[in-house]
This record gives C-alpha cells, structure tokens and sequence, in this order.
C-alpha cells in the first residue's frame, strides 16, 4: 500500500510499486481496510492483474496461514469455508455485498484464539462468534441505509430486505458442498499464481520468493482440504441456518405506527423474538416442563360494577382472566398509588397495573418480565406511569400473574428440546387488571423513566436505539 500511495502522488506508478504493493496484500492481514484496493488509481489499476479478486484472495491467504498453523484448529478451516462460500458466483451483487458485511467482523474474530472444547457444531459456532455477529448486524444496517444501496435494494430485493437476504442465505446454504467449494478454492488458486507471477517479474527477488511460499501454503491447505472439508460442512450449514433466523429477527422488527411522533421506535414482532430466544435464552426466561403460576381455566362471576374479564368481556379486557394464577375482586380505596410499565408506544390507559409495593420490589427490567411473566414484543419498557385512584375508589381484579409459555404468532407452543420442555416466563408478580375506561386522565402523573434503560432484553437487542424518538410523552387511547 505504501508503494504505491507514494507513486501515486509522484504521479510514477511502475510495476515494481504495483509488486510490492501487492506483496502487502496477499501477506492476508485481515486488519488492512476493503478500502486499501481503492487507492490505487489511474494507469495503476489497468496494470494489476485481476485487481477485481486481489481482495477475495488476500482473506483465503490469511485462512490458509491460519490452517498452516494449526491443523487441527476447526475454527480456522471454518473460517475459510467461509470465504469461500462468500466467493460463490450464484451470488448476486447486493446479497454478496449483504454477505459480505455481514460475515466481514465474524471471520475477522475467528482468527483470534477461540476454545476448541465440546463437539463442533452451528450451535457451538454461533455461540462462540455471537458478538460478532452482533457486530455484523450494525454493520449492516449502516450498509443498507446507504443511497447506493437502497437503490440496489428497490432493484434486486422483493418486501423487507432482512428477510429477503435470509430467504437468499437458506438458498445458498443449499448450494454449500464441497465440490462447490473445492472449485472456487481452486479458481482463485489461479488467480493468486497469476499474482505472485506478477510479483516474481516485477518485484525484488525477495519478495517474488516470498510470494512463492505464500503460494506453496495456500496450495497445501487446498490437498489438505480434499480430506477436512467434510466433516465442517454440517455445522457450517447448521450455523448458515442460525444467521439466517437472525436476518429473519432483524426483519422482524416494525417502525410503530399508532403515534407518528415515535415512528422512529421500533420493537420486535413475535415471530422475531421466538427466533432470538431459540437462538439464546435471556436469564429471565425458563426452559422447563413445569409451570410455577398455571392460568386460571374458568373466569369466576363477574360482581356488579367489576371489570368483565370473561370470554363475553369487551375490547382489551376479553378473556384476561386466563392472564391471572388465581385472583379476587378487589375495591381500591381513593389514594391508592399504581403503577404501569410502559415503553413509548404503550398506551397510559391500558389494563395492566400493579402497588406501588410491587412495582417498588422490582430492581431491574429482568425482574418485571420474569415476576408479571411480559414478552418483549408485549413491551420494551423504560418508563413508569402512576395514577392515584379518585374518590370513591375503584373496582378491580388482583392476584399472581399467570406464568406465560412461549408461543409464536400462530399460537404454537414453542418447544425447546424433545423432551417436551418449553420457553417459560415464571410470574407469580401480584398484577391489577381494570377497565381503562375508568381512569381519569387528570389523576395520570407524568410519565418517569423506570432506571432500568429502554430494550427488548434479547440477545444483541439490549438495548433500544432511542435517536429521534420522544420519550416520556403521555399517550392517551381515545
């Protein structure tokens, strides 16, 4: 890169420049920038041979050194597959871009030293390189918001783009098999002969021998790969599947539209967060066979002047009964502090509260999600409401939330194993359910943040970007 930065400026580009920079090159260093092929300009780029694929085999030069290493470091030959896989021509020009954004951070942290302990599969891959996916993740999100892109996107891409690059990822893991991958290996061997020819005419005897035994590992590793790449392709596959429900997550999340001054938040579907749980239970979630708190299976007599919570109720309070472990008809008296977690999408006049002696026992958000047993894609939370009841008080339901099984938008019970254990939320919070439309909204105090941040609390998803989105702002259902 020097080299040639410095005939560039001298306005004297010359293959002995253009050699030595492409010894820097095929050396593999993962930490020099995509960007680096960019700065060789003008009459430079007419003269490098295949100046288009130097990039793509600079990342298998670096595998392949990996490898040369250690043999048996399975990390090290997964990373290679999948360059490779990065480099298969069905792909298209945005989902390779996609592709590449996205795996750029995960195979950059392959190279570090990484446990080889357990048996090797997607599972073990996804878990292990899961920050970096995260990475990747907002990576790619600049990537999409990018003019080019978005053009790209409106040309080659069909609905939402996260979805439409997991339907394109599912498709090209099909495609994943080791002759498939044994031919671009192969391909691009080509292609680096040609450059270290480049190198060994143009370039100083010692780095044209250099380049000669970069090409002796690079060739190695390829009859090496004749007999290891079988037994990675299952766990690539199976991780492939993994980054593909994780696209589908990302494209789960929806702008909110109820209110257009907060259409910049955003918060995950049902079906997204059924994918990122399975992909990595939070703490506040259990996978069990028992349920602590069972939901009440008949809704008892509704007293006069009681919310009705019965299958024949109205609106938001249809059925939640079933919401309930066991539950009584209580009278507030007037004074009486409430509380309701909210995000800032949720409605204030909503049915679900809790004491101020509940809520003040909740110390952070795991604790509320566990405790009144709430979904994320029910609530992100980060903010409280408190309503003081009137005079002449108020007639409410109270008792244990119900413990909540997981269930996907169809209303599938999700299972975790085969052996019939579920995704569980324990409950047991004392929760309140009224009607809404006895609240007051004069009695309503200003929303206050709860403390315990604004997020989802999924994995990768901790935390809710809140740029551009107004907070603490009353939001009122008429």
């Amino acid at each position: 890169m020097v080299p040639v930065n410095g005939a560039v400026q001298k306005g004297k580009e010359t293959a002995n420049d253009i050699a030595d920079w492409l010894w820097v090159v095929i050396q593999g260093d993962f930490a020099t920038e995509p960007s680096t092929a960019q700065v060789v300009t003008g009459t430079v780029v007419s003269m490098i041979p295949l100046v288009d694929q130097i990039c793509d085999v600079r990342d298998i030069c670096a595998n392949c050194k990996k490898i040369n290493e250690d043999d048996s470091n399975p990390w090290a030959w997964v990373g290679l597959i999948l360059t490779l896989i990065g480099l298969f021509p069905v792909l298209g020009s945005l989902f390779k871009g996609i592709f590449k954004v996205l795996l750029a951070p995960i195979r950059r942290f392959m190279m570090r030293p990484l446990s080889k302990a357990g048996k090797f599969s997607g599972s073990l891959i996804y878990k292990a390189v899961e920050p970096a996916i995260e990475q990747g993740i907002k990576e790619l999100n600049k990537f999409l918001g990018r003019p080019a892109v978005k053009k790209l996107i409106r040309k080659e891409a069909s609905g939402n783009v996260y979805r439409w690059s997991a339907k394109q990822l599912r498709s090209l893991k099909a495609k994943v098999n080791k002759t498939q991958i044994l031919t671009v290996f192969d391909e691009h061997i080509g292609y680096l002969k040609e450059t270290v020819e480049f190198v060994q005419k143009y370039g100083s005897s010692g780095i044209g021998k250099k380049a000669a035994d970069i090409l002796k590992v690079v060739v190695d590793i390829r009859n090496r790969a004749n007999r290891r790449l079988g037994e990675f392709l299952a766990p690539v596959q199976d991780f492939l599947e993994r980054l593909a429900i994780r696209l589908d997550a990302e494209g789960g999340y929806k702008a909110v539209t109820n209110l257009t001054n907060v259409a910049n938040f955003r918060k995950v579907h049902t079906d997204g967060e059924v994918q990122l749980i399975k992909i990595s239970s939070p703490k506040w979630v259990d996978v069990t066979r028992r349920i602590k708190y069972p939901k009440v299976e008949e809704c008892p007599k509704i007293p006069k002047g009681y919310p009705n919570i019965s299958d024949k109720g109205k609106g938001p309070l249809w059925k939640k009964f079933n919401t309930f472990h066991d539950m009584k008809a209580v009278e507030l008296k007037q004074g009486t502090s409430l509380y309701r977690v909210v995000d800032p999408t949720s409605n204030d006049n909503s049915i679900c509260w809790m004491r101020a002696s509940e809520y003040l026992k909740l110390k952070k958000r795991e604790d509320w999600r566990r405790r009144f047993a709430v979904w994320a894609s029910w609530n992100s939370n980060g903010e409280v409401v408190h309503y003081i009841v009137p005079k002449g008080g108020m007639k409410v339901w109270e008792g244990k939330a119900a413990s909540q099984i997981l269930e996907n938008s169809k209303g599938q019970i999700q299972t975790a194993n085969g052996r019939g254990a579920m995704y569980v939320l324990e409950g047991g919070g004392k929760q309140i359910v009224l009607d809404p439309a006895q609240l007051i909204k004069s009695r309503v105090k200003p929303r206050r943040k709860t403390g315990w941040g604004y997020g989802s609390d999924l994995k990768g998803l901790e935390n809710t970007d809140m740029v551009g989105v107004p907070t603490l702002k009353q939001n009122w259902y008429k």
